[in-house]
């Protein structure tokens, strides 16, 4: 079974993987961007637009404090996302990280790609 079989059979099943607040504000900004596309672009089903948004409001529901702050940005921190949340994040990492790539930014590009690598490497292969 692929890695992206793994992770549609969990659909309805949350994996948790850990990383830092400040990877994981790399994630949410790059899935801001990755629903900004497909609604300027057009997303029929609202597919993206959908799970990205459902991706962002489960990071801030499972990190935000009382305080309404993010943790500490070296602060090690769990999100729990299902199978096809997390497909999105891996596959928004990679394109925002060739965009980056193409624009000459290759520094952001490898912290992408670097945060794709640590996401991909503890979930169900």
């Amino acid at each position: 079974m692929s890695n992206t079989d793994s992770l549609e059979h969990g659909r309805d099943q949350g994996f948790r993987v850990t990383m830092t607040t400040r990877q994981w504000q790399i994630i949410d900004a790059t899935i801001d961007n990755e629903v900004d596309m497909a609604v300027t672009n057009g997303d029929p089903q609202q597919h993206v637009a959908e799970l990205g948004r459902s991706i962002r409001q489960a990071g801030w529901d499972q990190l935000i404090g009382a305080d309404g702050e993010w943790p500490p940005v070296d602060e090690v921190v769990s999100v729990t996302l299902s199978g096809p949340q997390w497909e999105l994040v891996t596959e928004s990492l990679e394109n925002w990280a060739s965009v980056s790539d193409d624009l000459g930014q290759h520094d952001d590009a490898q912290r992408g790609r670097l945060i794709r690598t640590l996401v991909k490497g503890q979930l169900p292969r």
